[in-house]
């Protein structure tokens, strides 16, 4: 068996809130380490940190954005702190390209051309991909164009945010291995004109995809003000034992 397959997959969740930061942690991104591939889910503020974790990532890396709400993407600015020895890859919907070959750029932070690795910037199509990895793409329920994203790693980890419920959520999380959802509502919250999850939502969601472990990230700031009522979540809903709550700086390990 080759060595590589038998190390865990890492994810360190570099920021876990909604819409701006707070003392409570930084906007939404992801970092994925297996041995032969780095990738990022969003790049909201907490993205800088990875230069923390690894000053050098000498891997071929992935950034997969899900959308273009700037608290998904607002860490771009700290890309000229990043080193990708092996270049980055920015994968997004339709319409990505064109914006973040803007976006990236004068007069907003250190244009792409600049950095000291090379980017490239692609959009998906809905669907299956074959990327690096086998990548399934999916549009979920938002007030624009949201991606949800299924990762085959030898473990499936699917990620979807900014969504409410909707069958995509379903077919995505499909028996994964992990499944990170949003929860950007608190317990019993719902404003169907801005779609989100609640943490019931989140957990009936992964329960009937058969997922096989639930995180939930993207607690809006307005709502979820303190840590603890993150993990009061636990104290008012059923089956939370293994529901993890996510917190800036967590590991998890597949």
């Amino acid at each position: 068996m080759d060595q590589n397959s038998m190390k865990p997959i890492r994810i360190t969740l570099l920021g876990t809130n909604g819409w701006y930061s707070t003392e409570t942690g930084n906007t939404l991104s992801i970092f994925i380490q297996t041995p032969d591939l780095a990738i990022i889910l969003d790049a909201g503020d907490g993205i800088h940190k990875i230069a923390d974790i690894c000053p050098e990532v000498q891997i071929p890396a992935c950034l997969f954005l899900s959308h273009f709400h700037l608290d998904h993407i607002c860490g771009m600015h700290a890309l000229a702190r990043l080193r990708f020895t092996h270049g980055l890859t920015i994968y997004g919907p339709p319409g990505t390209k064109e914006l973040l070959t803007r976006f990236i750029g004068y007069p907003f932070t250190v244009p792409v051309a600049e950095l000291s690795y090379q980017v490239t910037i692609v959009d998906l199509p809905e669907g299956r991909s074959e990327l690096v990895i086998p990548v399934t793409t999916a549009p979920l329920i938002h007030t624009q164009l949201v991606y949800g994203y299924r990762l085959e790693l030898g473990k499936i980890i699917t990620f979807c945010t900014d969504t409410g419920p909707c069958d995509n959520f379903l077919k995505l999380a499909n028996h994964a291995d992990l499944l990170i959802s949003e929860c950007s509502y608190l317990p019993g919250h719902d404003t169907p004109a801005w779609p989100h999850m609640n943490p019931e939502m989140a957990i009936t969601s992964a329960e009937t995809a058969g997922a096989k472990k639930l995180a939930l990230v993207h607690f809006a700031a307005d709502l979820y003000t303190t840590i603890e009522k993150r993990r009061d979540i636990k104290k008012t809903v059923e089956k939370a034992d293994d529901l993890i709550i996510g917190e800036d700086g967590m590991v998890i390990e597949l």
